[in-house]
């Protein structure tokens, strides 16, 4: 189990899945009217905040205590705001920076950027456009934040995966009769789950029972030819999906070099292959936003397949009303995507615990089936992240599926998350 994240960094508002900083912002404003424009703003949005009445008073107040955004007057007495993102960005590089300035010209917004700021305001200020303004950098400062946890997980959960990796290889020859016998003992049990052939045998049963014989034709009740009828479907899915499993393994995979971007260009399209999905069970998608580039040799197809699988799985199996949250992170020369969902509290998500490591293997299933999401498996019997870790060795990269303590809503709560790593190509 992983180490819990920092739960003094983050905190979610009871609407609209808005997440933001638990810490308050700064305002550093010298003239009294835009400060309490500024103060009306932030209550009205439910955001805490403080005030500074120039640059150099706003460095004293950071010594001693953490914000989560300086909104920054430029023109102030004292020290400006230039001079304080400066000397404040020496002292926290993480700092995050909104600037509001009265000149709209394009050469003093470029000089803005440069600095390193997140967003600026124009002067006069407009409430509707501060609120919004705001909302988004907070958002941002969210998702670094969690960004920077996930690195720092990554790298501890990365060298921890490679040394089981090594372990299981080490062994796998001496185990390979027992590694039989638990596939075997999978399958059994995943067969017997859900609709399909463990339900339709438990028909089959009660017909033998209830059927009757009438002019030398037996006579069956409708309601169990209909389930007999609708079991059978799900034995055909299943068959095609053992056939999709056996293709995949025997096909070549031709890799080639593209970049990250063209990868990530997938996202938008299977979010909307899951709209109807996500929304019967209130659940919002949040994608990266990435603005680093790097080189990685992939077969689009395949990793289009990956992808879907692991939406599947996170999706299916996640909290109605919560989020799944993707992330990219840049690990030790890996490009590393990552998907996190908050679990439904029950006993099968305590079972993950100390069964995570097995969900790569074939047949291998914690949870039963979700039926709502049957249409959506492109492989069945539990071998969709079977699949996944075998298309990424393919790859030259790794899969990793872990348990972690998500912080980030008003509640601690179990989440799962699965990782994909890619060699970055020089």
């Amino acid at each position: 189990m992983v180490e819990p994240i920092d739960t003094t960094y983050f905190s979610v508002s009871k609407t609209e899945h808005q997440r933001r900083p638990k810490e308050p912002i700064l305002i550093i404003e010298d003239k009294k009217e835009n400060q309490v424009l500024l103060e009306g703003i932030c209550k009205r949005v439910g955001i805490s905040y403080e005030v500074a009445e120039n640059g150099k008073i706003a460095l004293e107040m950071a010594k001693y205590k953490s914000y989560s955004l300086y909104l920054v007057d430029l023109m102030m007495p004292v020290m400006d705001g230039k001079t304080f993102i400066a000397e404040q960005r020496k002292i926290d590089p993480r700092s995050v920076f909104m600037v509001q300035t009265a000149i709209d010209q394009t050469e003093e917004i470029i000089e803005i950027m440069k600095m390193g700021v997140y967003d600026y305001l124009i002067k006069p200020l407009h409430v509707e456009i501060v609120a919004d303004r705001l909302e988004k950098a907070l958002e941002y400062v969210y998702l670094k934040r969690m960004e920077a946890v996930l690195i720092d997980e990554e790298s501890k959960e990365l060298k921890s995966q490679l040394e089981w990796l090594n372990y299981k290889e080490s062994h796998r020859k001496t185990n390979e009769v027992n590694s039989e016998l638990n596939s075997i003992l999978n399958l059994k049990t995943t067969l017997m789950q859900g609709s399909g052939l463990g339900a339709m045998t438990t028909i089959i049963d009660s017909i033998e029972n209830m059927k009757t014989v009438e002019n030398g034709n037996y006579i069956i009740p409708k309601d169990f030819w209909d389930l007999l009828s609708e079991n059978q479907e799900h034995n055909k899915t299943m068959l095609k999906g053992l056939d999709m499993a056996v293709e995949t393994i025997q096909s070549h995979i031709q890799l080639s070099k593209i970049t990250s971007d063209e990868l990530l260009q997938i996202l938008p399209e299977i979010v909307k292959e899951f709209q109807k999905e996500t929304e019967s069970k209130e659940i919002k998608i949040n994608l990266p936003v990435v603005k680093q580039s790097v080189k990685i040799e992939v077969n689009l197809d395949a990793m289009r397949t990956i992808i879907h699988e692991i939406f599947t799985n996170g999706l299916k199996y996640s909290k109605p009303k919560s989020n799944f949250d993707i992330f990219v992170t840049f690990v030790d020369g890996y490009f590393c995507l990552s998907a996190k969902n908050n679990l439904i509290e029950d006993d099968y998500a305590k079972q993950l615990t100390v069964s995570e490591k097995k969900l790569v293997e074939p047949f291998y299933r914690i949870h039963p089936p979700v039926e709502s999401f049957h249409h959506k498996e492109k492989f069945s019997l539990g071998l969709g992240l079977t699949m996944v870790d075998f298309l990424l060795h393919k790859h030259n990269g790794m899969f990793f599926i872990r348990n972690a303590i998500d912080h980030t809503t008003e509640t601690k709560a179990s989440c799962v998350i699965a990782e994909i790593f890619l060699p970055i190509q020089s």
